[in-house]
């Protein structure tokens, strides 16, 4: 059991703890005596002790004892790393990565060698916004949760949408965990950050076939043709899944193509009408690619898509390329099973809840039509049901009336009684 007691030591008095790990006696010192100091020196035991018990059974000591132990510098750390209780100090503290925010975060996404080229650009977008806001000089172990709050709160007054503040949390919520797990900080304070709702209703707009069919038209070359068709018709992710297409991914004969996405991986679409027309008429054998234009990806296909729409006459949406997205899988969703439309699209049924499917005109026309009811109507009651005074329940049956579908009411009957039905 730890136990706290005043000592004097080095010509000051002070709270002497005093536990034992491994059947041997050990001791921390804290060279002060008011009563603050005392009822840290009561905290510190309690938190020695825990860890000393944990270690004698083989268990997991509790989170606050390990959040302390490792939150402790100094010699007391020392002696609790040569102890056992504690994690050795990461050697990156002595270095600027260990310690401050743009180094840390630097040679974080450098290690990421698993990252794919688009989200190695997210990270270094959130590395960027989380510089300009809190410095690049900021040391790691001054980040409050709070400060990350108000980082939160300076990103929406930018202003940026919901779901992009979200995205950027998560990702901080990322880089600083793996601050945790290297020792560098005691615990990350984005861990209880929330980003809000990265659903974006700005994305909901139905491409129709009338306008399809305009931009199509407008599209000034066959590669914009097979860009529209594959991204429109295919709900294919634009500029990733459309630019990585090949020739040799197209099985004319079985009517589908191969789409090898960067994101979630291989999978397979119909070779719809559409897109087989557009796919057609830009087909070259001597090509590998099915869109040989952009393949730098320094261009900007939004903005060339702007000015197709321009000559269209079609006024811009918000999110142009996803809604396409989002309005093929609403079509799809109409005609085959829920998870034909997911190995099709490549995700799932609660990913295309929450962010494509739409709630169109005809559902609303259908749902009101005329003649068209929804439920079975439900008849009235001839009369009230009569309590029984001595029970206190209905002293009537219902029962149907086979000739006329009307709910009627039998009078209840004694025992081997048989009720007279109407004629």
């Amino acid at each position: 059991m730890a136990s706290v007691t005043r000592k004097a030591q080095g010509g000051r008095l002070g709270f002497r703890i005093r536990f034992y790990v491994d059947g041997k006696r050990r001791e921390l010192y804290i060279p002060e005596t008011t009563k603050k100091a005392e009822r840290q020196a009561n905290i510190v035991a309690q938190h020695c002790e825990e860890l000393s018990k944990a270690r004698a059974n083989n268990v997991s000591p509790s989170p606050d004892a390990v959040k302390w132990a490792n939150g402790t510098e100094g010699s007391i750390r020392e002696s609790l790393v040569a102890w056992g209780l504690a994690d050795p100090v990461s050697e990156k503290l002595i270095c600027d990565e260990g310690r401050l925010l743009a180094p840390f975060l630097d040679a974080y996404v450098a290690s990421r060698s698993d990252l794919k080229r688009t989200t190695e650009i997210n990270y270094k977008q959130t590395r960027r916004l989380l510089v300009e806001y809190f410095g690049a000089s900021k040391v790691l172990k001054s980040i409050t949760a709070a400060d990350a709050e108000r980082w939160r709160r300076w990103m929406l007054v930018r202003p940026m949408a919901i779901a992009t503040v979200s995205k950027h949390c998560k990702r901080a919520k990322t880089m600083f965990g793996e601050a945790v797990k290297d020792r560098l900080l005691v615990s990350s304070p984005f861990a209880v950050l929330k980003g809000g709702k990265e659903s974006n209703e700005s994305r909901h707009f139905l491409v129709t076939a009338d306008v399809s069919k305009a931009i199509l038209n407008a599209c000034p070359d066959a590669d914009w043709r097979v860009i529209f068709s594959l991204a429109r018709w295919g709900g294919l992710r634009c500029p990733s899944e459309v630019l990585a297409l090949k020739w040799s991914d197209v099985d004319w004969e079985k009517g589908r193509f191969r789409v090898d996405s960067p994101k979630t991986g291989v999978r397979y679409c119909p070779l719809f009408p559409e897109i087989r027309s557009a796919l057609k008429d830009a087909f070259d054998p001597e090509l590998i690619y099915c869109v040989n234009r952009y393949r730098s990806g320094e261009q900007n296909l939004r903005t060339q898509f702007g000015r197709i729409l321009k000559v269209a006459d079609v006024k811009p949406w918000p999110k142009l390329f996803v809604n396409l997205r989002s309005t093929r899988r609403t079509e799809l969703q109409e005609k085959f099973p829920d998870h034909v439309v997911n190995r099709w699209m490549g995700h799932s049924g609660k990913v295309a809840e929450k962010h494509y499917l739409q709630v169109t005109e005809e559902h609303w026309g259908e749902a009101t039509r005329f003649g068209s009811p929804t439920g079975s109507p439900i008849a009235k009651h001839s009369g009230p049901i009569v309590g029984n005074q001595r029970t206190k329940k209905p002293s009537e049956l219902l029962g149907l009336d086979v000739s006329g579908g009307a709910v009627i009411a039998y009078p209840m009957t004694p025992t081997g009684v048989e009720p007279v039905l109407p004629p």
